[in-house]
């Protein structure tokens, strides 16, 4: 779903208006059985002050030409462009996030590292970079919506409607968006925290755990110390857990073959991806895939 606005130039008159278009118009978007109404189409020639592109699973390929198109209309028109959820993987393959600072929600962030060789990818609740700005989606939207109206309408209306959402302290756009990853809580041991960004920083080629240790300052025994302390596990099965979640991440949203995942995820092989999948989740890459597929047009999105 695209909602897109245009704000009055007097604060006498009404402030925002808004339009709802569908990102694929033979499938309008709907939740628990409620159909949004659409407003305005693509071939009308509105232009707009802000476009927020709202996508939970992938648009048909048939659809995106249109909505590319329309898309780049409206930037080259002065639009704010923001994608929400998984709509920045949109923006990413319109070419339309080269050169900015961005962010998703978190399931889909391998995916848009994959589409975006000139986007700096940061894992936060949202990131507002000149005309464009990306946000995880979820409860982070009224965290992304306050700031948005802060910008474009200063201090004082940004005050009035924190106070009728009973909402006068909403979070900073810099906070992460998760607590637990795979399934394990974030430490505050420096040296650990830093194992283990070196390690999601090299996930296609995966370093020998002698390295990772040497880029940490520490010894192969101490970093060993350190996982089975706080995490209580070792560097490379937690290693091995870091690139498996890589490699879900982009079953679930890309468009990237079995293989293509297996290879980004830092497996050399399709049967040594195979082993360390079915071993950690007693299901094949393939039939992650297919289940996921199943039951999201079932149930909605469908966390893992």
């Amino acid at each position: 779903m695209t909602f897109a606005g245009r704000r009055s130039v007097s604060s006498k008159s009404t402030l925002f208006s808004i339009d709802l278009l569908s990102a694929d118009p033979a499938t309008p978007p709907a939740s628990m059985d409620i159909t949004f109404p659409m407003t305005a189409t693509f071939d009308e020639g509105r232009k707009f002050d802000l476009v927020i592109l709202l996508v939970s699973y992938n648009v048909a390929d048939e659809a995106k030409g249109k909505l590319f198109g329309w898309l780049r209309r409206q930037s080259a028109a002065g639009a704010h462009l923001c994608g929400m959820d998984t709509g920045p993987l949109l923006l990413a393959e319109a070419g339309l996030l080269d050169g900015y600072d961005a962010t998703c929600h978190w399931t889909a962030m391998a995916s848009l590292k994959e589409l975006s060789a000139n986007t700096r990818i940061v894992e936060q609740l949202y990131f507002i970079d000149r005309n464009r700005s990306t946000c995880a989606g979820q409860a982070a939207s009224l965290d992304y919506s306050m700031a948005m109206l802060r910008y474009m309408r200063g201090d004082a209306l940004y005050h009035l409607v924190g106070n009728e959402l009973i909402y006068t302290a909403p979070r900073s756009a810099e906070l992460r968006q998760r607590e637990i990853i795979n399934p394990q809580p974030f430490v505050t041991n420096p040296l650990l925290n830093r194992a283990q960004r070196i390690m999601q920083e090299n996930v296609e080629s995966p370093l020998d755990i002698e390295t990772v240790a040497a880029r940490c300052g520490i010894s192969i025994r101490e970093l060993q110390y350190l996982f089975q302390r706080h995490l209580n596990t070792s560097p490379k099965k937690r290693y091995i857990a870091l690139r498996l979640q890589h490699a879900k991440e982009l079953l679930l949203y890309s468009s990237m073959s079995i293989r293509e995942t297996g290879l980004a995820s830092g497996f050399m092989t399709p049967s040594a991806y195979y082993r360390a999948f079915l071993a950690v989740f007693q299901t094949s890459p393939q039939e992650y895939r297919n289940a996921f597929t199943k039951k999201s047009r079932v149930y909605g999105r469908n966390l893992y």
